[in-house]
């Protein structure tokens, strides 16, 4: 047995010798390539996932605004086209018949608003632009999300692969207890604690079943999927790639670069800052003069006819100007408007600023807890090569016959627990790499937004 131990010992110490500095692309860390289909399912989530379908509407109604709001900087034309007949019949009076073609077209444009039509039509940009922002950001979380629940998958599929087996182990003692309590050698008051203790165990199999199937459908609708086959849910998930300041190095270059403001979710109340301003500019304009061209042209051409004479009267009329409108007062509305706008100003500021902050403290703190998780990994990959060398152990002794069938059961459930907790230490580095990446936008999958999405607020 010790000798078992002093190899499995050497091949731990082999496991947990750090990558060389370097050796490793932070971005390609991730274990969607590992994972069969994972990738996949993450880029078919962009256009199928229902979050995203509905993220996908919004942009389409922030474009429509954007065109309305874009539409006053161009000429309204309008007109109308009419054809009437006329009967007039009076007592003592000869009946008079007319009819008559009739149209009329006009143009309008905005002259001079004080740039308040410009700005108006920024808006509707910036308004697009928020739009695209937090869709990408939307699609950051859910790549997030859909990892951790994938990782689940394999994790509780693992346990219940464990449970399963400890269940078929019990199974068989019971099967034993049964013919010892048969035959008189054991009580009934053991027999019927064996009996509680292993439906017990069915019974938490049964759950572990019921917890699974429900965490895959809360994963299909996550993820826009009709069907996820078990076969696609591996049991495990191989130790993570990792050198000791990949995380550290990582989240240096981005506050280095100042990169919190770049990302999306910051841009986004760049923009909504911006919009307060022009929210500002166009509420200062609110009690000035406004400057309109207006121009049109007009025909009537009408025919009467009584039983004396016809008579026909063509009359064209084109006419084109400027007209200023301007409300002199409006009850204190402008002045509303304007300390509405430098309010919004001061709380998007702040809501970025505090964002900001929180975003900066979420990188400290994830940092830390992938450098603690992957020496916790280490470690547990360590007990795990122990397990297995005192499986294996137990597996030679019992093939020369010095150990029983129940002792490499015993042993195979201790490995099988050991393998559990390394797996469990593996998805939390996975998990919290992942968000890391993510929030520093580096993550790899992240590519498959448009481009002007991630256009940092050009």
């Amino acid at each position: 047995m010790g000798g078992w131990l002093w190899v499995c010992l050497l091949l731990g110490w082999g496991m947990v010798a750090s990558l060389p500095a370097g050796s490793i692309d932070p971005a390609k860390t991730l274990p969607d390539k590992e994972l069969a289909g994972l990738d996949e399912i993450l880029v078919q989530a962009l256009k199928q996932s229902p979050d995203m379908l509905m993220k996908s509407i919004e942009l389409a109604q922030a474009e429509a605004d954007r065109l309305g709001r874009a539409s006053a900087l161009w000429p309204s034309v309008s007109g109308d086209l009419r054809y009437a007949q006329d009967y007039l019949a009076t007592t003592n009076s000869a009946t008079t018949v007319g009819e008559g073609f009739f149209y009329s077209f006009g143009i309008q444009q905005p002259v001079f608003h004080w740039g308040a039509v410009k700005a108006s039509a920024d808006i509707g940009g910036l308004q697009r632009k928020i739009a695209q922002k937090q869709f990408a950001e939307a699609y950051r979380q859910l790549v997030s999300l859909l990892r951790q629940q994938f990782l689940g998958l394999i994790r509780e599929k693992k346990w219940l692969q464990n449970q399963t087996y400890n269940l078929d182990m019990a199974e068989r003692n019971y099967k034993l207890d049964e013919e010892k309590y048969t035959h008189g050698i054991l009580s009934q008051a053991a027999f019927e604690g064996a009996r509680l203790t292993i439906e017990e165990q069915r019974l938490a199999v049964a759950r572990t079943q019921n917890e699974w199937q429900q965490m895959k459908r809360v994963f299909m609708r996550l993820a826009g999927l009709h069907e996820l086959d078990d076969e696609r849910i591996p049991n495990t998930v191989s130790r993570p790639a990792w050198t000791d300041d990949q995380a550290t190095r990582l989240a240096a270059e981005f506050q280095q670069t100042d990169g919190a403001l770049q990302v999306p979710q910051a841009e986004v109340f760049t923009y909504m800052i911006r919009q307060s301003d022009l929210d500002y500019r166009i509420a200062k304009t609110r009690l000035l003069p406004k400057l309109n061209f207006f121009a049109g042209t007009s025909l009537q051409n009408q025919t009467n006819a009584t039983q004396s004479r016809v008579s026909q009267v063509a009359t064209t009329d084109q006419n084109f100007g400027l007209v200023a409108n301007w409300s002199l007062f409006d009850g204190f509305a402008t002045r509303g408007a304007k300390l509405g706008a430098l309010a919004a100003k001061r709380q998007h500021t702040q809501q970025l600023q505090n964002y900001l902050d929180t975003l900066r403290e979420e990188i400290s703190s994830l940092t830390a807890q992938a450098n603690l998780t992957a020496r916790a990994v280490a470690l547990s990959e360590r007990r795990r090569e122990i397990a297995a060398g005192s499986l294996g152990y137990a597996q030679e002794e019992a093939k020369q016959g010095r150990a029983s069938p129940m002792a490499v059961a015993q042993a195979q459930m201790g490995f099988d627990a050991v393998e559990l907790a390394a797996l469990d230490d593996r998805i939390a580095l996975y998990n919290q790499w992942s968000r890391l990446v993510g929030l520093l936008w580096v993550d790899p999958i992240l590519q498959n937004l448009p481009a002007a999405y991630l256009d940092h607020g050009k």
